[in-house]
């Protein structure tokens, strides 16, 4: 039987406090001090899909594979003092979300680091949620943790629809952790703006070059994510689109993609 969650932080590991003054804060749960590896791993949150996501069966697909693996492999040997989060940008199905995963679990296996994994939307309906009178959750007890957390893994960063509401929960977000000193390791489809950018990234079609992450979260966020963050390319073709599609038309045995056949 699954062990059950803490009643004070219900698997989150953040407690939400009121102070006296009305102001809400999140801090770690005392159940913290009794946590193990298999407790770090549900306090993830990392989606089953992608339990099977090491660094070890990280394929190569695209000469950029490599030197995005040795990253990796070189970011969680120098933790806790690595001074600088990671941005991995490229296509959809090029590996992105199998590396920031395995990051997650050899750091929480390795290390005992606290990580929290987010899919932006994901994230953005759990907000949302909060909104509706009945729901038993407040906004700053889904907030609190994402803030908190040891690493923050955010993936799939600037997807959908940019309103005014999105931009302001992720400049919260990423505003936060900057004042506080606290990593972040991003994923995105989208690119940055310069023309050099554009140019190392032949692979991406044209119309998603237009939709970037700077036209998506403004100026001064992408000048906080380019200092808090070393850019990382993960090029390639898309491997569900490509290899996976013909295995299956040719009958052989499914294989895994290198973000657990939907990783962005």
């Amino acid at each position: 039987m699954a062990e059950a969650p803490c009643s004070s932080c219900r698997g989150t590991g953040f407690v939400v406090r009121t102070a006296t003054t009305g102001v809400r804060t999140s801090t770690p749960c005392d159940c913290a001090a009794g946590d193990g590896e298999a407790r770090r791993l549900t306090e993830a949150r990392i989606p089953p899909r992608y339990d099977h996501c090491t660094l070890d069966n990280f394929e190569i697909h695209d000469p950029t594979h490599a030197g995005a693996l040795q990253v990796a492999r070189e970011w969680v040997e120098g933790w806790p003092a690595s001074d600088t989060g990671l941005l991995l940008v490229g296509p959809p199905g090029t590996g992105k979300t199998h590396l920031v995963v395995a990051i997650a679990r050899e750091l929480i296996r390795s290390k005992g680091t606290r990580v929290l994994f987010c899919e932006q939307r994901e994230l953005f309906k759990t907000i949302q949620g909060t909104f509706d009178a009945q729901s038993n959750q407040r906004e700053m007890e889904v907030l609190g943790p994402v803030q908190e957390a040891e690493l923050l893994i955010l993936d799939d960063l600037g997807a959908g629809r940019t309103t005014a509401w999105a931009r302001e929960v992720i400049h919260d977000i990423i505003a936060h952790r900057y004042n506080e000193v606290r990593p972040m390791i991003l994923t995105t489809n989208l690119s940055g703006t310069e023309e050099s950018d554009r140019a190392r990234t032949p692979k991406v079609p044209q119309h998603e070059l237009s939709l970037n992450l700077r036209d998506r979260l403004g100026d001064a966020l992408m000048s906080r994510l380019y200092e808090m963050c070393r850019v990382v390319r993960v090029g390639g073709r898309d491997y569900r689109r490509g290899i996976l599609h013909a295995e299956h038309h040719s009958g052989s045995p499914d294989r895994r993609a290198p973000d657990g056949e939907c990783g962005r």
